[in-house]
């Protein structure tokens, strides 16, 4: 029985990472052949590693505060929901049809979605600072939690095995999974724009204001639908 247990928590996992990679193939097949994912690719394999990294690093992080904490993870929680909250609301600013439906699906259920992974984007443009908005985040509640758990676990008489590995595991990765990302959008992402076509401070800078813009440009050449 107990067994058992395990094997569905290792399918269910595997199925969330799988799911969360899966996403961006899925919205690229309504994109030109050139513009779209293959199955068996480099790109593939680096979205799946990168995706497992970063939902994993959530779940794990979670699931030992709880083990302590409890309830108070709920609170972290619903602050890091506030801040998606925030985020999707002003992305609904450069949205040009602001369909009833999909406002209030895009506003209230992605900051859901975006408490583990920044795996849900409708809009086109670049993507870059929104990324930043949800990992910056991220990052720092997998090191206060884990910190946290740390903290209090070494006021116990005993420690279980699992606490240090775990969060160990947390801090490094977060952080390997953003290198995979980079490496995805640097080397296998199907749009990345040569990098001998960009001038040395493209390559190091971008500003939120061109960031900005090119995000408007792109809502105003999608065909309403």
């Amino acid at each position: 029985m107990i067994f058992t247990g395990y094997v569905q928590l290792i399918t269910s996992l595997l199925n969330i990472f799988y799911s969360t990679a899966q996403f961006p193939q899925q919205v690229r097949l309504l994109r030109p052949e050139d513009a779209q994912i293959k199955f068996f690719s480099m790109a593939t394999a680096a979205l799946l590693i990168w995706r497992t990294l970063i939902v994993g690093s959530r779940i794990l992080v979670f699931v030992l505060f709880a083990c302590i904490f409890r309830h108070w993870l709920f609170v972290l929680i619903g602050v890091h929901y506030s801040l998606m909250f925030v985020m999707v609301s002003y992305q609904m600013s450069f949205m040009k049809k602001k369909e009833l439906i999909r406002h209030v699906v895009y506003v209230f259920v992605t900051p859901f979605v975006y408490i583990f992974d920044f795996c849900i984007n409708w809009l086109d443009g670049p993507t870059r600072y929104w990324y930043v908005m949800c990992y910056v985040p991220m990052f720092c509640e997998n090191v206060l939690m884990s910190g946290l758990v740390l903290w209090y676990s070494s006021t116990m008489p005993s420690l279980a095995w699992y606490i240090v590995p775990g969060c160990v595991g947390v801090i490094a990765m977060f952080p390997l999974g953003i290198l995979v990302q980079l490496a995805y959008y640097r080397y296998w992402h199907p749009v990345r724009r040569p990098h001998a076509e960009l001038q040395p401070t493209q390559q190091r800078f971008f500003s939120w204001s061109r960031f900005r813009k090119e995000v408007e440009d792109a809502q105003q050449q999608t065909p309403a639908g």
